[in-house]
């Protein structure tokens, strides 16, 4: 198929989904993760939280005031902090 002829049968569907008269498919939602409550459950500050795991602090921040979300990569660096901080830690430190 051509990409102009995968346009039009994306419009085509987006139309269908509009009217009513097609389900979308189903959409992704990511996992939501409590970066505070993370952070917080090692006693962390969070410029210090940022510099062991590698991170902004702006972005740390932005996370725990619901500014920003962490994207898909970030969610599952959040879920392995929270499962085993002094591994990834480790792993992190070393790796510089």
């Amino acid at each position: 198929m051509t990409l102009g002829a995968e346009l039009v049968t994306s419009a085509k569907e987006a139309l269908a989904i509009a009217e009513g008269k097609l389900e979308p498919p189903a959409a992704f939602e990511p996992i939501s993760v409590d970066v505070a409550a993370i952070r917080k459950a090692q006693n962390l500050s969070q410029s210090l939280f940022a510099q062991r795991y590698g991170l902004p602090v702006s972005t740390v921040r932005d996370w725990e005031q619901g500014r920003r979300r962490p994207d898909r990569a970030a969610c599952l660096l959040l879920r392995l902090i929270a499962a085993e901080p002094a591994i990834v830690a480790q792993v992190l430190s070393s790796s510089e």
